[in-house]
């Protein structure tokens, strides 16, 4: 960006022109595209499947990213019949790793856990963080409920 901005604005002009070119093909495509709803999900599934496996092979060439996306797609069906909301376990499984990075960088720049305690705003989080956790709990064992229910 410093080097050749031309470079780099070119780059950033072109993706917009790529955008509204897109926008003014899909537009007309719109209701052929919902149509694919009407298919038969014992159709659709096989062919979601078979791509999804192919971009997952293609990513890296590797065969055990096949056998990661087969154990998370089965982990997924059973967390689902276990009526576990997925979206708040896809965050945790995409964040978690960058959460993870930075308490330790964060631990290794000031020398322990005390910077937790220290800073008010940072206590704060944490607390919000911890009732965040809790209440749901307590009120679910107030209330005498047994998890989440459909």
């Amino acid at each position: 960006m410093v080097e050749r901005p031309e470079v780099f604005w070119s780059v950033i002009i072109s993706m917009y022109i790529g955008n509204l070119k897109l926008l003014g093909l899909n537009l007309p495509l719109i209701p052929y595209i919902a149509k694919l709803l009407a298919v038969p999900r014992n159709y659709l599934i096989p062919f979601i499947l078979f791509f999804a496996l192919i971009g997952a092979y293609i990513g890296q060439n590797n065969p055990a990213e096949l056998l990661i996306m087969i154990g998370l797609g089965v982990m997924a069906t059973i967390l689902r019949f276990g009526h576990y909301p997925l979206p708040p376990l896809i965050i945790g499984f995409i964040l978690g790793g960058m959460m993870e990075d930075n308490l330790g960088r964060a631990i290794r720049k000031a020398n322990g856990l005390d910077f937790l305690w220290e800073r008010p705003l940072t206590l704060g989080l944490l607390t919000m963080a911890i009732l965040f956790l809790l209440v749901p709990i307590y009120n679910d064992w107030r209330s005498g409920s047994r998890g989440i229910r459909r």
